[in-house]
C-alpha cells in the first residue's frame, strides 16, 4: 500500500512523471494542455546526437519496472521497456509493442496482435510467451498492480505474435490500465525461475527492448541509457545519451537548472515567486500548461473524532475557501476544484452535485447542528492535521480557513513515510491532505471513494456507490459510464468523505533548445500523440 501511494503521490511531484500530462485530445477527458508552442528550429529537421540530463531527486530502488511500484525508476524504465499500449501525454493508449486489438462483441476476449521485429538487447526476438511470462509472474507473485488483471481469467498465447485475454467481466478501463503503470514486458528466457524482488543481477544491468538501452548505474549518483540502434520502432532515438542525476535538494536542483549544468526540471522544484519571470523570459524559455486529473484534497477519520459526523465535513466543505488556497498555497497556477472528482472529467462531472461554496456562516450553522459550541477562546473543537511534508503551505491556507470558523488546528507536517504509516497503516488521524492520479480514466476515480479503493483514505463505504462503481467498470459506452459517475456524485455530495481543494496545474517551461517535446503537440512541434509519459525517443536537441 505504501508504494502504491508513494506512485500516486509522486506522479505529482517527481520531475521526469510531469513530463506525462493530459493533453485535450484525451479520448478519456483525463488533461489539457495549452499555451507555448515549441520555438522554431535552426534548420527545420530533427538532429541526431547530444546528451540529455534529467535531475531526480533521489534514485530508484531497482530498475525492474513491475516487481515494486517505484516512481523513480518509472520515466526511466519507459524508455527501456515496451508495453502491449502505452500512454500518450495525452492519456490515451497507443500502440507500443502491439499494433492494434479486438474486443469481442461480448468484451470479454481482447486479442493483440504484436510487432515481429522487436528484440531484446541480448538478440533475442520478443514473443508472445514474454508477455505470458510477465502477466502471469505478475498475477500469480501478486506484484505491483496485479489488480490490473482482477478482470482476466486467463492469457493465451495462439501463435508467437498474438496473444488473448479472457475476462470473467467487461472492465472498461483494462485498456488504460494495461497502458499505464507496472505491465511492462519482460525477458522470459532470462527472468523465468528467479523472483523479481531479490535478482540483482536484472536490476543492476538488466537486459531491455526499448529506444535506449541500459548502459550504468552509478549508485547513489546517476543512471545513464543510451540509444539502441537495433530499436524496432519507426526510428532509433535522436539523444546518444540520456542521464538521470540524483540532486536531492530542490533549490540545488533548480540552480543546476538555471546553469544550463542539467536539461529539464519539474514545475515543483521552481520557486512560485520566479515562475512569472521564466515565463516571461522567451528568449531562453517556452512554456506550456497542463492540467492533471490529480487534485490536492482533503479527507478524514470518519469513524472517529468530530469528522465522524457528516455534519462536520460539510461544514469544512462550507468553510474552506478554495479559491483563496489557490491564490495563496498556488499563486493562482493551481485553479480550484468544482466537483467531487476532478474537474477534467467534463464529461462525467455533475454540475448538480457540486462542492459547496463557501460561506462561513454556513459552516458555523452547521457545527452548532452538530452540537458544538464555541468555548471562551471562540473554538468549537481542536483538531490535529496531519500533513505529509510537502503539502505544507497548501494545509497551513486551509488550516488558517478553519481557525476562522472557530476549530483550532495543530499542523502535525510528517516525512511521506511516517504519514504512510501513520495515516494509512494506522488510520491514526482526524484530517489529512494528499493528491495523486486519479486516471487514466474517470474509473481512476473509484479508487479514492469505493469500500475497496486502494487510496480510499477515509475507509469510506456505501453500498451504492459500490454497486454505481461497479456497473461503470461493467459500462459498454463512456455516456453510460458517466451517468453512473454522475450518480456516485450526488452521494459523495451528500457523504462528503473528501473535498477537492485546487486542480493539479503545472506551467511547466522548457528551454527552447529542447524539441519533440512530449508536452507539446505534434501540430505544434512536439510528440504528445506518439510518445509515452515520460518517452525521449522523439526528443532531440537544437543546439
Amino acid at each position: 500500500m505504501k508504494k502504491l501511494m508513494t506512485v500516486l503521490l509522486c506522479i505529482l511531484l517527481v520531475a521526469s512523471l510531469a513530463a506525462c500530462g493530459g493533453g485535450g485530445g484525451s479520448t478519456s477527458g483525463g488533461g489539457s494542455s495549452s499555451g507555448g508552442d515549441a520555438p522554431a528550429t535552426s534548420d527545420g529537421g530533427p538532429k541526431v546526437g547530444g546528451t540529455y540530463i534529467i535531475p531526480q531527486d533521489a534514485e530508484p530502488s531497482t530498475m525492474n519496472p513491475d516487481a515494486i511500484s517505484d516512481d523513480y525508476n518509472y520515466p526511466i524504465v519507459q524508455n527501456l521497456f515496451p508495453r502491449l499500449y502505452k500512454l500518450n501525454n495525452a492519456f490515451q493508449a497507443i500502440p507500443d509493442l502491439a499494433t492494434s486489438y479486438d474486443v469481442s462483441d461480448d468484451a470479454l476476449t481482447y486479442t493483440f496482435h504484436l510487432r515481429d521485429n522487436a528484440v531484446w538487447t541480448d538478440g533475442e526476438k520478443v514473443t508472445s510467451e514474454d508477455v505470458l511470462y510477465t502477466f502471469n509472474e505478475i498475477i500469480d507473485k501478486e506484484y505491483a498492480f496485479a489488480s490490473v488483471f482482477q478482470y482476466v481469467d486467463e492469457i493465451n498465447a495462439p501463435d508467437d505474435y498474438t496473444v488473448e485475454f479472457k475476462m470473467n467481466e467487461a472492465d472498461g478501463s483494462f485498456l488504460s490500465n494495461l497502458s499505464w503503470y507496472g505491465t511492462f514486458i519482460l525477458p522470459k528466457h532470462v527472468l523465468e525461475g528467479t523472483d523479481w524482488l531479490t535478482n540483482d543481477d536484472f536490476s543492476n544491468n538488466p537486459v531491455t527492448c526499448g529506444p535506449f538501452k541500459f548502459e550504468a548505474w552509478n549508485k547513489g549518483t546517476d543512471i545513464q541509457i543510451v540509444r539502441d540502434d537495433n530499436y524496432w520502432g519507426e526510428h532509433p532515438a535522436y539523444l546518444d545519451r540520456v542521464i538521470y542525476t540524483v540532486i536531492a535538494d530542490l533549490s540545488t536542483m533548480y540552480q543546476a537548472w538555471l546553469n544550463d549544468e542539467v536539461d529539464e526540471i519539474g514545475a515543483y522544484a521552481i520557486p512560485a515567486n520566479e515562475l512569472d519571470g521564466i515565463i516571461a523570459d522567451t528568449e531562453k524559455y517556452y512554456t506550456v500548461e497542463q492540467v492533471w486529473p490529480s487534485p490536492w484534497y482533503i479527507t478524514f477519520n470518519i469513524k472517529d473524532g468530530p469528522f465522524a459526523d457528516p455534519k462536520v465535513r460539510e461544514a469544512i466543505a462550507y468553510g474552506v475557501d478554495r479559491q483563496d488556497v489557490s491564490t495563496k498555497a498556488t499563486g493562482g497556477y493551481k485553479p480550484p476544484n468544482d466537483h467531487f472528482i476532478p474537474d477534467n472529467y467534463e464529461d462525467a462531472v455533475n454540475d448538480d452535485a457540486k462542492q459547496p461554496e463557501y460561506d462561513v456562516a454556513k459552516a458555523q450553522s452547521l457545527l452548532e447542528e452538530a452540537g458544538y459550541t464555541k468555548d471562551a477562546n471562540g473554538y468549537y473543537f481542536e483538531t490535529t492535521f496531519t500533513v505529509m511534508s510537502g503539502f505544507d503551505d497548501f494545509c497551513k491556507v486551509i488550516a488558517d480557513h478553519m481557525e476562522k470558523m472557530g476549530i483550532k488546528v495543530t499542523l502535525d507536517v510528517l516525512d511521506f513515510d511516517i504519514w504512510s504509516e501513520k495515516v494509512m497503516d494506522n488510520y491514526d488521524f482526524q484530517i489529512t491532505a494528499l493528491g495523486g492520479f486519479q486516471g487514466p480514466d474517470v474509473l481512476g476515480t473509484t479508487r479514492r471513494w469505493t469500500t475497496t479503493g486502494s487510496t480510499n483514505i477515509p475507509q469510506y463505504s456505501r453500498p451504492e456507490v459500490d454497486e454505481l462503481a461497479k456497473k461503470a467498470t461493467l459500462a459498454a459506452t463512456d455516456e453510460e459510464r458517466n451517468g453512473y459517475i454522475k450518480e456516485v456524485q450526488k452521494y459523495l455530495r451528500e457523504d462528503i468523505p473528501q473535498i477537492l481543494i485546487v486542480n493539479y496545474a503545472d506551467y511547466q517551461p522548457f528551454k527552447n533548445y529542447i524539441k519533440g517535446n512530449n508536452y507539446v503537440s505534434v501540430a505544434d512541434g512536439g510528440s504528445m500523440e506518439i510518445m509515452g509519459f515520460s518517452e525521449l525517443t522523439e526528443l532531440w536537441l537544437d543546439k
